[in-house]
């Protein structure tokens, strides 16, 4: 999105929430500069349909937050599997997890794949008591499950630039340990 689309934005949200129109030029400038920072990766068309469907649904003035989240759910609905769901998948890996190859262990959902981390941890599971995988994995994994994947839904409303920001950062920060010496 571009400067000039983010402010026409922004009139249209001081054409409905006095407390937008009431702002002081410096303020504007503030708001175009943050808005367009945190909301020029999406598309205006997007974006000016998440306002007005925000317009509609909230008497009070939108966050970005608010933007964000109302774009990205307009282009990839939340069909969320609920944890039990989730579950199933996991558990009917683990009673396959002796043979399990990396291809099939790919095929999996991103969330299941992230509460193992990969094969290796789904074969361990494998040769693990049901008893213990039924009672202890499973309350692991349910705890988990919400936690994963609430953390996608954060990561899918920031900006791809922030994205990237961040996973550069973490990259940097990553100090490997060798002989319990940093490097």
């Amino acid at each position: 999105m571009k400067k000039q689309e983010t402010a026409q934005i922004i009139t249209l949200l001081a054409g409905n929430y006095n407390n937008i129109a009431e702002k002081n030029k410096e303020q504007k400038q503030m708001m175009l500069n943050t808005w367009q920072e945190c909301l020029g990766d999406l598309d205006y068309k997007l974006v000016l349909q998440a306002v007005k469907k925000t317009i509609i649904e909230s008497p009070y003035p939108p966050t970005i937050h608010d933007i964000r989240k109302n774009a990205i759910e307009m282009i990839n609905p939340t069909i969320q599997r609920t944890a039990i769901e989730a579950w199933n998948e996991a558990y009917s890996m683990i009673c396959n997890g002796v043979y399990m190859t990396e291809e099939q262990f790919k095929t999996a959902s991103p969330e299941v794949q992230k509460f193992f981390g990969n094969v290796r941890q789904v074969k361990e599971l494998a040769l693990t008591d049901l008893k213990t995988v039924n009672t202890v994995t499973k309350g692991q994994f349910l705890k988990q499950y919400e936690v994963i994947t609430e953390r996608e839904k954060q990561q899918k409303l920031l900006p791809e630039q922030m994205q990237q920001m961040i996973g550069n950062l973490s990259e940097k920060l990553n100090i490997k340990k060798i002989g319990g010496i940093k490097q």
